[in-house]
C-alpha cells in the first residue's frame, strides 16, 4: 500500500506549532479585553474594506478638511447588501446587541410639493434635487426595548442604497445624515415637510456623503463616538423612547435624486436601515424619569361685583405705571380644571377607566370629487403602509359643551358672577354632572368682512405668504365655537304719535290643523301604511287590522303617517334614545344610537363595501327596549336583521334569493315584526313574521301596492 504525502521536517513542524500558538493567544486576549471592561477598536460590524468613518457632534457648521469617503462595499446595479457579509459583535458581559430597523410607518421620504404630507413606508428613502422639488429622508427607530441607565459601549448607523436611476453621479451635492431628538419631532406620522426639515438638529454626522459615496447596493456606514453615545444615553435617560434620523442634501446645481433602502413596501430590497448597539449591563434600579418642573396655580377668581372689578383694573393700572408690567406667566404654569379641557385628556381617562372609546365621526364628504380623493388616498395608505386601524364599534362620539362665551366687558363677567352668587345662595338645583366624554367648546370671534376691496386683497397675500413660510393652517378642531362679537345698540327713535292713514287693521289667521301625538292614540294596535289603492299616481294612507289583514279605512290627512314613522320607529321605550342612520369614519351607512340626553352617538352595525355599496337603514326599536330591527344589504338584497342596543348579538330574520325585505315596525308588545316585500307576488306588500324571522306570512294579499307600515303603539 502506497502512503500519500510526506513527513513535515522538523523546521516546518516548529513553524506550525508556534502559529498555532500566536492565535490561541490572540483569542485569550480578546477575551481579556471583553472581561475586563476594555474598549473595542473594532468596528461592531464589519465590512470590506475595513476603513470606517469616524462622526462627531456638530455644534456649528465649520469648513472640515478633505477625508476618506465613507466605507462602500462595491458598487452592483440592484444588488442588495446581504448581512451574511457582516459580523455580529460580542456583548459586553451582562450585556446585550440591539440591532434596531424601523417598524412599518417609521421610515418614509417628504417633497415640497407633494399632495400628500408624507409618504411613510414606502420602499424608498429619497433625498435630492429633481423636477423643481427637494426631497428629504426620515426614519425613526424603537428605542423601547433599550435599558434607561445602560451605558451604550459601542454604537453604529447603516443606510444601504436601493435606486439611483434618477441620480447624476456627475453633478456634484452633499447628504447629510442628522440625528433628532424625539421631543423635536413628537409626532412623525403626522409631519409636513416643512414641520420635518425645520425640526432642530442634535447631531449631524461626518464625513458628510458626496456624489462618489452613493450607488445601489452600496452600504454606508458611520461609527458613532462617544459624545455621540453620551448623548444618547441621556435622551434614554431623559425618557425618550425613539431616535429619528433625517437625510437631506444640498446640491448647488443641477438635479440628482438618490434612494437608500427603507426596508419597507414592496420594492424594497431588505436592506433596512440599521442602528447596532452594544449596550452594557442594566443599571440593578432604573433611574427615575426626570421631573418636568411646573407651576400649578389656580384661576384669579371674578370680582364679587362690578365696583371691585373697576378697582382692581384701575390697581393693575397703577402698578404697570409704577413699577412696571406684571412678570410675563411662565410657559410651565397649569392650572386644575374640575373637567378634562381637551379631547386628548377625555381619551386618556375613559381607557383608564376601561369605558367605550371616545372617537370624532369623520364628516361626509361635501361632494362626489371630495369622496374620490378620500378613497384614492385611503387605497394608497393600504397599498404603501397597510390598512388603516379599525374603528371600533362599540366607541361612542365626544359630549360638546358650551361653557360660557366670554364676557365682552368687565360689567358683564361681573353681572354673571353675581348672578351664579345669588342661585346658589337661593338654593337653585346644580348643574346636571357631564358625562365621562365631556369636552368643552372653543369659542373664537367671527372675522369681521374686510372694508373694502384692498384690505381683501391684503389678507389674501398674507394668508399665502404664511402658508409658504410657516405651513398651511392647523385644520379647525372639531369643537370650535365661531361667535359673533355683540355689537352695541343703535338706539331706535320712537314716534310720539302715528298718522291714522298709517294704521292698517291685522288680518285674522286662517287655522291651520296642527297633527299630534294625540292624533295617532285612535290607531293604537293598527297598522298605518301607504297605497296606491286610491289611483291618481299620489299614494294615500290606510289603516290595517294586523290580526286579519283587512283594511279599515283611508286617512284623509297623511300627516298622520309621516308622524307615527318619526315618533313611533326610531325612539327607545323611555324616549332617551334614538336609532339613527349616519355614515361612519369610512363613509359606509352604518346603524348608530344617539343618545338625546347627553348628544353622543354609538355605532351599533360595521358592515363594509367590498364589490357594491351596502346600505344599512330603516331602524326600528323594539317596545321591550332589548332589540332594534334594521335593513342592509350586505348579503347582496336587503334583509331584515335585529341588533341588540350595544351593538351586540346581531341575527339575520328574512332570507331571499333575489327579492327584498323593507321598513321592519313592531307589534306594541314586541312579539311580531311588520314589513313589506316583494317576495311571491313581485309587488309591495305589507308580510309579518315572529320576532325571531318565523312564522312568515302575506298580510295584505292584495292586487295593489302596499308599503311602508308602522304598528301604532
Amino acid at each position: 500500500m502506497k502512503r500519500v504525502g510526506r513527513l513535515l521536517s522538523p523546521t516546518r513542524l516548529a513553524a506550525a506549532v508556534v502559529s498555532v500558538l500566536l492565535v490561541v493567544l490572540a483569542v485569550q486576549a480578546y477575551h481579556l479585553m471583553a472581561l475586563t471592561g476594555a474598549t473595542f477598536t473594532t468596528p461592531l460590524v464589519e465590512e470590506v474594506p475595513t476603513s470606517v468613518p469616524t462622526v462627531s457632534l456638530l455644534p456649528t457648521p465649520t469648513p472640515t478638511p478633505p477625508r476618506a469617503s465613507p466605507t462602500a462595499a462595491p458598487a452592483q446595479a440592484n444588488t442588495a447588501v446581504s448581512f451574511d457579509r457582516f459580523v455580529t459583535p460580542t456583548p459586553v458581559p451582562g450585556g446585550e446587541i440591539f440591532a434596531i430597523s424601523p417598524q412599518p410607518g417609521d421610515a418614509g421620504w417628504w417633497s415640497t410639493q407633494g399632495e400628500r404630507p408624507n409618504h411613510l413606508g414606502d420602499s424608498f428613502l429619497y433625498v435630492g434635487q429633481y423636477g423643481g422639488q427637494s426631497y428629504i429622508a426620515g426614519v425613526r427607530f424603537d428605542l423601547s426595548r433599550v435599558p434607561r441607565g445602560a451605558a451604550i459601549v459601542d454604537a453604529q448607523l447603516r443606510l444601504t442604497g436601493l435606486r439611483a436611476d434618477r441620480f447624476s453621479p456627475d453633478v456634484p451635492g452633499t447628504w447629510l445624515v442628522q440625528l433628532i431628538a424625539e421631543a423635536d419631532v413628537p409626532e412623525l406620522t403626522t409631519s409636513t415637510f416643512l414641520q420635518f426639515y425645520a425640526a432642530p438638529a442634535s447631531i449631524t454626522l461626518f464625513p458628510q456623503l458626496t456624489q462618489a459615496d452613493l450607488a445601489e447596493g452600496r452600504s454606508n456606514v458611520w461609527n458613532l463616538d462617544g459624545n455621540i453615545r453620551a448623548w444618547l444615553t441621556q435622551q434614554l435617560l431623559d425618557g425618550a423612547t425613539t431616535l429619528t434620523l433625517r437625510i437631506i442634501s444640498s446640491i448647488p446645481a443641477g438635479e440628482s435624486l438618490f434612494a437608500w433602502d427603507s426596508g419597507l413596501g414592496p420594492e424594497s430590497g431588505r436592506e433596512a436601515p440599521l442602528l447596532l448597539l452594544n449596550v452594557g449591563p442594566p443599571p440593578t434600579a432604573t433611574p427615575p424619569l426626570p421631573t418636568r418642573p411646573v407651576v400649578v396655580a389656580t384661576l384669579t377668581p371674578a370680582p364679587g361685583n362690578a365696583l371691585t372689578a373697576v378697582a382692581a383694573a384701575q390697581t393693575a393700572t397703577a402698578e404697570a405705571s409704577l413699577f412696571g408690567t406684571p412678570t410675563p406667566i411662565p410657559y410651565q404654569i397649569v392650572t386644575p380644571t374640575p373637567t378634562p379641557a381637551n379631547l386628548a385628556t377625555v381619551q386618556a381617562i375613559a381607557y383608564q377607566l376601561n369605558l367605550p372609546p371616545v372617537l370624532v365621526d369623520t364628516p361626509q364628504p361635501a361632494n362626489a370629487a371630495t369622496a374620490t380623493e378620500i378613497a384614492a388616498y385611503a387605497t394608497a395608505v393600504a397599498l404603501t403602509t397597510g390598512t388603516f386601524t379599525p374603528v371600533p364599534t362599540n366607541y361612542v362620539t365626544p359630549f360638546i359643551y358650551y361653557p360660557s362665551p366670554p364676557a365682552e366687558n368687565v360689567a358683564t363677567a361681573a353681572a354673571r358672577v353675581i348672578m351664579a352668587t345669588a342661585a346658589a345662595q337661593r338654593g337653585d338645583p346644580t348643574a346636571t354632572p357631564l358625562p365621562y366624554n365631556a369636552v368643552p367648546a372653543i369659542y373664537i370671534y367671527a372675522t369681521e368682512t374686510p372694508a373694502n376691496q384692498e384690505t381683501a386683497v391684503a389678507q389674501i397675500q398674507q394668508r399665502n405668504a404664511d402658508a409658504i413660510t410657516t405651513g398651511t393652517p392647523t385644520p379647525t378642531p372639531f369643537n370650535l365655537v365661531v361667535i359673533t362679537r355683540v355689537p352695541p345698540p343703535t338706539p331706535t327713535p320712537i314716534p310720539l304719535t302715528v298718522g291714522l292713514d298709517a294704521l292698517t287693521p291685522t288680518p285674522t289667521a286662517t287655522p291651520t290643523r296642527v297633527v299630534t301625538a294625540a292624533d295617532l292614540a285612535q290607531f293604537s294596535g293598527k297598522i298605518l301604511f301607504l297605497s296606491d289603492r286610491a289611483g291618481g299616481g299620489e299614494p294615500t294612507t290606510w289603516v290595517m287590522d294586523p290580526a286579519t289583514g283587512s283594511v279599515l279605512a283611508m286617512v284623509t290627512d297623511r300627516q298622520l303617517h309621516r308622524l307615527a314613522q318619526e315618533l313611533i320607529l326610531p325612539y327607545s321605550p323611555d324616549g332617551r334614545q334614538k336609532a339613527i342612520v349616519e355614515a361612519d369614519n369610512r363613509g359606509e351607512l352604518q346603524i348608530k344610537v344617539l343618545s338625546l340626553e347627553y348628544g353622543t352617538k354609538q355605532q351599533l352595525t360595521n358592515y363594509q363595501s367590498v364589490y357594491f355599496d351596502v346600505l344599512t337603514y330603516d331602524p326600528a326599536w323594539s317596545p321591550r327596549g332589548d332589540l332594534i330591527a334594521f335593513v342592509s344589504n350586505n348579503s347582496g338584497g336587503d334583509e331584515i336583521y335585529t341588533v341588540d342596543p350595544q351593538g351586540q348579538n346581531i341575527v339575520r330574520l328574512t332570507f331571499n334569493d333575489w327579492e327584498w325585505d323593507k321598513h321592519p315596525t313592531w307589534s306594541p308588545d314586541g312579539s311580531q315584526i311588520a314589513f313589506y316585500s316583494n317576495r311571491e307576488t313581485q309587488r309591495k306588500q305589507i308580510w309579518i313574521m315572529d320576532a325571531d324571522g318565523s312564522n312568515v306570512r302575506n298580510l295584505s294579499n292584495s292586487p295593489y301596492n302596499d308599503w311602508d307600515p308602522v304598528w301604532v303603539r
